[in-house]
């Protein structure tokens, strides 16, 4: 019994807190096309950090051709069981916003292949397309160091709040509508 316990304490911190990570910036600046990463945290009022990225189809994605949307980023890794308990609620409001054109979803995965963020998508039958963001540049940007970490970005591209481990559906809901 004292062993249920113990692992059910185990599990529930995790979901609670989110995973650690530590995102390695590359220091060769050849190597990427992000800008330059700021040295100070990036918090609440700051102005979103551009980056390009391609999506799991090999897409370019750049974060500023949402400009005039509310953007809703979230930093994932399909290893990350906060982050998984997180997915079904945030798919779910995917669905439900599909039609309205002043909110988009960007999911960016931290650290994985290709090869593994296609079978964690297929095995779950989610049709999203994240970013992939192997080598962490843009995490580093961000300066995310645990996850899941989903930064709300308003209209005018600024940053409304950032907020690390596991988001409850309607409290992601509640800033979306918050910023329409």
């Amino acid at each position: 019994m004292k062993k249920v316990v113990s692992i059910i304490l185990v599990i529930s911190i995790l979901l609670l807190s989110g995973c650690s990570i530590n995102p390695q910036t590359s220091k060769n600046k050849n190597e990427t096309n992000q800008t330059e990463q700021k040295e100070e945290n990036v918090v609440a009022n700051d102005k979103a950090i551009d980056f390009t990225l391609k999506n799991i189809d090999g897409e370019e994605i750049k974060l500023s051709d949402y400009k005039g949307k509310t953007i809703i980023l979230n930093f994932f890794a399909t290893w990350c069981p906060p982050c998984k308990a997180e997915f079904p609620g945030f798919i779910q409001l995917v669905d439900e916003y599909k039609n309205d054109s002043n909110v988009v979803f960007v999911f960016l995965n931290i650290g994985e292949d290709k090869k593994t963020v296609e079978a964690f998508l297929k095995e779950r039958n989610y049709t999203i397309k994240p970013l992939l963001d192997e080598k962490t540049e843009v995490a580093g940007l961000y300066r995310v160091t645990g996850i899941p970490t989903t930064v709300i970005i308003d209209k005018e591209f600024n940053i409304e709040t950032i907020h690390m481990g596991f988001m409850e559906k309607r409290d992601l809901k509640n800033y979306i509508e918050a910023l329409k």
